[in-house]
């Protein structure tokens, strides 16, 4: 009997294993692999296609590379401006939603949900469309109301280009971190929120003293997917602008495409990407230490 047992054990466990098995070879073939082949060519030189190795003098080259800091200050400008202008609208609406303010209907929650379906290279069309200097719903509408001198080259003007990427992405993502702070808002006993209700803390004070603190976490967790989502960024830009006017609106992502497909520089490309993932690690890193010293302190 106990010979039988271990047989049907060992069977069980060779599917698990089998199981197991193929997402692990998935992971391995898709990122793993990947990576470690950008990293070794990050540490060689691309002449005539053919790779010669020359150690950490593409690291060295990007510390003098110009339009490598002005990417990188994009990406941080796309950072700062998602928090603003996704983060936290999601957040209020999120409170809006959960204490039954307004938008209790679920058609209205999936109107918000809507544009994250959409293909990002979809948007990015939809919106170039809609800055079009000539026949462009924004100019079109300035015209109209006698406001032309507030027309726009809205992709054209390296003053304004970034912020014209920005507002199609806040535009898109704000349903997206919005389902992620209703589920954390889900886990909150609303008998907290009824408690604190009856202590006399409603709208701002019972958002920021109650609701706040308890979605830490939740909070952390959306930080941490807008960080990471706007260092990698590239699909908005490469459809809008391709990073122009020039390099006005280029990002990290962006200039390693430029970079590697368009002069062919595989290994300076592989390695303005390896510096994107030790930025977004940096990151990361740095918020974990922030979220612990607030654990602290609480």
């Amino acid at each position: 009997m106990e010979n039988g047992s271990s047989i049907l054990y060992q069977i069980k466990f060779r599917k698990v294993l089998f199981y197991f098995l193929i997402p692990i070879l998935l992971y391995l073939f898709i990122v793993i692999l990947p990576l470690c082949t950008a990293f070794y060519y990050s540490l060689n030189m691309t002449t005539n296609f053919t790779l010669v190795w020359n150690g950490l003098d593409n690291y060295v080259k990007i510390l003098s590379d110009d339009i490598f800091w002005l990417s990188l200050k994009n990406n941080i400008f796309i950072m700062i401006f998602a928090i603003i202008t996704q983060l936290v609208p999601a957040f209020i609406i999120m409170v809006m939603i959960s204490t039954g303010y307004v938008f209790k209907s679920k058609f209205v929650q999936s109107v918000f949900f809507f544009p994250c379906v959409i293909s990002a290279i979809v948007v990015s069309y939809l919106w170039q469309i809609m800055y079009d200097n000539q026949t462009g719903v924004f100019n079109t509408l300035l015209r109209l109301v006698g406001l032309e001198s507030l027309q726009q080259n809205w992709l054209a003007d390296p003053k304004i280009v970034m912020t014209s990427i920005c507002i199609p992405l806040a535009w898109q993502f704000i349903g997206y971190y919005l389902v992620i702070l209703l589920s954390g808002m889900s886990a909150i006993d609303k008998e907290i929120l009824e408690v604190a209700e009856i202590d006399g803390a409603t709208g701002l004070k019972k958002s920021v003293y109650i609701i706040l603190p308890l979605m830490k976490n939740t909070i952390s967790v959306v930080m941490l997917l807008s960080v990471t989502g706007s260092i990698k960024i590239f699909d908005q830009v490469f459809a809008m602008t391709g990073g122009g006017p020039g390099y006005a609106s280029n990002v990290l992502g962006m200039y390693s495409y430029i970079v590697s497909f368009k002069q062919a520089n595989y290994g300076y490309g592989s390695a303005i990407s390896i510096s994107m993932l030790i930025i977004s690690l940096l990151l990361i890193g740095v918020m974990s230490l922030i979220k612990k010293a607030v654990s602290r302190n609480d």
